[in-house]
């Protein structure tokens, strides 16, 4: 179910309306955008690939089903879009390096600046110890903010596969951050 605006844009889209597919997407840029940084690995890339999602939303939302969630079925297409990249391209790395998630990063201070640094990195560090199952789900459930069961269709597994693989992500998340904290 999509809220009133979004549905009259979403509408409006598929009358092919031009002028309400910007707004449509400023909706969702934010979330849509980070999620093809973590997915891809870097900022020039996912730049890349947003566009091509918007290329490929715009040319298939009269397609869209309104039954079904809209922020579920753009991120289909932009995982879509980056699975075609990755098969592509045959490069195999999704947690960018901190450097390039400070670009999309506000900071307010040079302390707080490299306190987010080190939290980014460590995390970052954790999330590369994840198999790339777990790396999925965990990044679709905490940026994708795709529920289990969007995850499951999105994937072709079965929720308790999806359950499963963000249960052993976190599990080992917080022995990996819990090791790096008492190592400091």
């Amino acid at each position: 179910m999509v809220d009133y605006l979004e549905s009259i844009l979403i509408r409006r889209c598929k009358d092919r309306e031009t002028d309400a597919f910007a707004p449509l997407m400023k909706m969702h840029k934010e979330q849509l955008f980070l999620y093809l940084v973590r997915k891809c690995g870097n900022k020039e890339k996912a730049e890349d690939l947003f566009q091509e999602t918007l290329i490929k939303i715009w040319k298939n939302i009269p397609k869209y089903q309104e039954r079904e969630k809209f922020s579920s079925w753009i991120f289909s297409i932009a995982h879509n879009v980056s699975v075609d990249d990755f098969r592509k391209s045959s490069v195999r790395k999704i947690i960018t390096h901190s450097e390039n998630l400070d670009e999309i990063t506000h900071k307010e201070n040079l302390s707080s600046e490299y306190e987010k640094k080190e939290q980014l990195k460590l995390l970052n560090d954790a999330l590369s110890n994840l198999s790339e199952s777990q790396k999925e789900v965990f990044i679709l459930r905490q940026h994708g903010e795709m529920t289990f069961r969007e995850i499951a269709e999105l994937t072709n597994q079965s929720l308790n596969t999806v359950l499963s693989h963000m249960n052993y992500a976190v599990k080992k998340l917080k022995k990996l951050l819990r090791t790096e904290n008492v190592g400091r």
